[in-house]
């Protein structure tokens, strides 16, 4: 058995290793071909999303597949290969597998409800003997291989889905970088060209967090645009950006783009092409759309430029979509747009500078400019701030506001409508009257849709964390402990044999660190769905009468331990009748049994 894994693992890597050597031949944007996959689901292909979509903070890496607006359907491996990798976790991808294939690419199926039998018994195994539900680990290349077409997992709505579907990825396996899957054989019928929504202009004299969109008036026919006459702007620096969707002929839903060109009087001025993402850099989304438009209004606009800060791979360098007609002339202008099917909307513009229309900016005396690509520092006497060269796309124009807290300043830092790209470091100084237990004091920030609560650092009286948005800063004591709420249920309950248990935890400052359950001191595997956990009766349950305790605790380090007395009895308990609050006991039958095994 051990010679057989190694031999497997041995020429998989020859394989990896030849194709590698292929791709970098390659250098460019992805073109589109076969590369053997069949779909990862046994019904026809409709999808919800494609890849390259923005999301807030992130570019959607993969296609998400409809399933009927049902769960439980089949997953199957979409070519041969192994299981190489397992995830189980409360947001993000849910439950998910990755598969490793001979052809030099991983795949990603996820949002699972369970895998199968035999990988599901591995898992949970896992899980008992660490006492941890989250997983995420790597297994070798003979332990679970898996054929094109095996069913490997049923569909679900596990982790960050707001709705039942498979999201599926495909992954060059040595540098781990997401690829269009469209441009990869997975065949999605599409005979439909990119339909544009809006068009605009920025004056890039300036930062974009200062010039904001400014409309074009376009008018459309067949599936092309024009502009009305002579677009005349009043900067001689300008760029474009867009509004614009796809669709494909399986599904009523709108994409995103997958390329978009600028052209001016005929050269290539400016491109971007989402054919391969990262996760290390798919906060870049960030940096390609007007950020404070969608966070204000939640449509994007999509910038047909690469801001200084932006050094995502999939928009090009030079020229970077800048263009300079302070010549006063008139000039052509042509973007193409482009979906993975290869459908192409033309626009095309005339446009020109406006010498006499010239409009001045400037920064007002309470803010200061943070540059992208350098460090910038900025401290008063209650905060200090220090951000990377990395964490800012653009010129910020900076400022800290503060107003009287509690137990320290309440920093407004910079704006919760420019983005931040990495972590950057805060210190908030304690009020000198403030009489804390220290060991209870937070970081608590509060910004666009997001709460941030950090157990800073001391030194001295300053308290220093780390966050990845802007907005309002303060130091928090917490000495509130989580609330811990059973759903349905109470003490002196009596569970059956396919009863889920289901808990609910709350916390005065919306974060809970960790949440453990122990039957009569031994663990159980609870899992987590934002802040709900939730246990399906297993063989880990005792029979008869026990004791259930659940503890939660907050980041401050404030726990809440409840005990249950509770039962299991050894009858099926129809834990269907939610809303009457009746238990009906069902006799057990092999149609019932069969039904279990399939969930």
């Amino acid at each position: 058995m051990i010679v057989r894994v190694v031999l497997i693992a041995a020429c998989w890597f020859i394989v990896q290793a030849l194709f590698a050597q292929e791709m970098k031949q390659n250098n460019g944007e992805l073109k589109r071909q076969d590369a053997g996959f069949g779909s990862p689901l046994e019904i026809p292909l409709s999808l919800s999303a494609n890849f390259g979509e923005i999301r807030p903070n992130h570019y959607h890496m993969g296609l998400d597949i409809r399933t009927a607006q049902r769960e439980n359907l089949p997953v199957v491996a979409a070519a041969d290969g192994y299981v190489s990798r397992i995830s189980i976790e409360a947001g993000g991808f849910g439950n998910a597998i990755y598969i490793t294939h001979p052809n030099g690419y991983t795949t990603l199926y996820a949002h699972l409800n369970s895998y199968y039998p035999q990988l599901a018994e591995y898992v949970k195994t896992k899980q008992y003997k660490e006492e941890k539900w989250e997983q995420d680990f790597k297994l070798p290349a003979g332990r679970f291989p898996v054929r094109k077409g095996q069913f490997i997992a049923f569909s679900g709505n596990t982790g960050a889905s707001a709705g039942p579907h498979l999201h599926f990825e495909i992954r060059d396996t040595k540098t781990e970088t997401n690829l269009n899957p469209l441009l990869l054989g997975i065949d999605v019928p599409d005979n439909i060209p990119p339909a544009l929504s809006g068009l605009y202009w920025y004056d890039r004299r300036y930062s974009v967090y200062d010039a904001g969109p400014k409309a074009i008036s376009l008018k459309k026919s067949g599936s092309d645009y024009s502009s009305n006459g002579v677009i005349k702007v009043s900067s001689p620096k300008i760029s474009f950006a867009m509004k614009a969707q796809d669709k494909t002929n399986s599904s009523g839903f709108y994409f995103g783009v997958y390329k978009g060109e600028v052209y001016m009087d005929e050269k290539l001025a400016g491109k971007f092409a989402l054919d391969r993402i990262s996760y290390d850099e798919t906060r870049y989304v960030n940096a390609g759309i007007d950020y404070k438009t969608f966070t204000e209004r939640g449509s994007g606009i999509q910038y047909l430029f690469r801001l200084p800060g932006n050094h995502l791979q999939a928009f090009l360098n030079e020229p970077d979509g800048t263009l300079n007609i302070s010549d006063e002339q008139l000039h052509n202008i042509r973007i193409v747009l482009t979906d993975a099917a290869g459908n192409v909307t033309h626009v095309n513009l005339l446009i020109q500078y406006n010498k006499s229309n010239d409009e001045s900016m400037m920064f007002t005396a309470d803010r200061i400019p943070f540059n992208p690509n350098k460090e910038n520092h900025f401290e008063t006497g209650n905060v200090k701030m220090m951000m990377n060269s990395n964490a800012l796309y653009d010129v910020v124009p900076f400022r800290i506001m503060e107003t009287a807290g509690d137990i320290s300043t309440n920093a407004q830092v910079g704006s919760i409508n420019i983005p931040v790209h990495n972590f950057y470091t805060a210190s908030l100084k304690l009020n000198e009257d403030a009489k804390v237990n220290r060991d209870k004091v937070v970081m608590f920030l509060k910004g666009y849709k997001y709460t941030g609560v950090v157990k800073g650092k001391w030194t001295g009286n300053w308290m220093e964390g780390q966050f990845r948005n802007f907005g309002v800063i303060k130091l928090v004591e917490d000495n509130v402990a989580p609330v811990i709420k059973p759903l349905g249920w109470k003490s002196n309950t009596v569970f059956g044999n396919n009863s889920i248990i289901r808990v609910r935890c709350d916390d005065n400052l919306e974060t809970i660190k960790s949440f453990r359950a122990e039957v009569d001191g031994n663990w159980l595997l609870f899992a987590r769905r934002g802040d709900e956990f939730i246990y399906k009766m297993d063989e880990h349950f005792p029979g008869g009468r026990s004791q259930l305790k659940l503890t939660a605790e907050d980041v401050a380090g404030n726990k809440k331990e409840i005990i249950y007395d509770v039962s299991k009895s050894d009858r099926v308990i129809n834990t269907a009748l939610k809303k009457t609050g009746k238990k009906r006991i069902v006799p057990k039958t092999k149609k019932h049994n069969s039904v279990k095994r399939r969930k």
